[in-house]
């Protein structure tokens, strides 16, 4: 386990200087080379998810596994993104984020040979808990690619083509990116609430839990991206309005649980 661990971050925090390397020199012949080691920290990576899941008997979603949890989903969702877009732009800024979660959790992890399985169980609670941390990691795709589409599109009503200009991918490659991601996301956070509901049925023998202050952030969030996504079909919303509906909806996301959960108590961990 310990050699997976170490194979995993090593290959991370290589394809981290690659992928920045390729962005700061646009070199398109780094591409295959730096995807291929992504997917070998990946694979690592997945090994090691494997047996600290078959040590503990169900998921470890826990505080010592969460990171590392938490990067491999962000590793599924970008490598989804960059070979259905063929742009490698955004690994320059998400590539870093996965290496840093990951060796955040080295030192809870290294030398252990298992970890102790969360007070809850089954699989509603399990698919809940994924479901959002999956769907946060493509809202926050989301907001990065529409945080570098508002700046290479500042730099083009400006008539000033510069850094980001040469470095990007163009506008329609961000504002794709972008919609597959919040989609992508949508469909996941779709996910979480309807499993979250039946949890919520199971453990504390009632449906409707949303409103709770602890929990209403999510259905809030759940409104923003339903209505980001019926502006870009139904309105033909696109570009600007759209990257900015991106990066207030991924406020909200940040904003959902941890400064909630401070100032208001309800049944959600969060508020314990």
């Amino acid at each position: 386990m310990d050699a997976a661990l170490i194979i995993s971050g090593l290959s991370y925090l290589i394809s981290s200087i690659l992928y920045a390397h390729r962005f700061q020199r646009a070199d398109e012949g780094q591409s295959k080379r730096n995807l291929a080691l992504l997917l070998v920290g990946f694979a690592a990576q997945s090994v090691l998810l494997g047996i600290l899941t078959y040590e503990a008997g169900t998921v470890p979603l826990t505080t010592q596994v969460l990171p590392t949890l938490c990067a491999w989903l962000v590793v599924i969702v970008y490598i989804y993104l960059e070979v259905s877009t063929a742009q490698q732009a955004l690994g320059a800024l998400i590539v870093p984020i996965v290496t840093l979660l990951h060796l955040l959790a080295i030192p809870d992890l290294y030398g252990t040979e298992r970890v102790m399985p969360v007070e809850h169980s089954g699989g509603w609670f399990r698919l809940h808990v994924l479901a959002y941390i999956l769907a946060y990691v493509a809202f926050a795709i989301s907001c990065v690619s529409a945080v570098m589409y508002v700046m290479l599109l500042g730099e083009i009503q400006k008539k000033h083509l510069g850094y980001f200009y040469e470095r990007l991918p163009s506008l329609d490659s961000l504002n794709q990116v972008n919609n597959r991601a919040a989609t992508f996301g949508f469909i996941l956070l779709t996910a979480g609430v309807g499993s979250s509901t039946v949890w919520a049925h199971q453990e504390l023998d009632t449906v409707w839990v949303w409103g709770e202050p602890t929990v209403a952030p999510l259905l809030l969030t759940w409104v923003i991206y339903a209505g980001h996504l019926w502006a870009r079909y139904m309105s033909g919303w696109q570009g600007r309005r759209a990257a900015l509906l991106s990066i207030a909806g991924f406020t909200v996301v940040v904003l959902a649980f941890p400064v909630v959960g401070v100032f208001f108590s309800g049944v959600h961990p969060f508020g314990n």
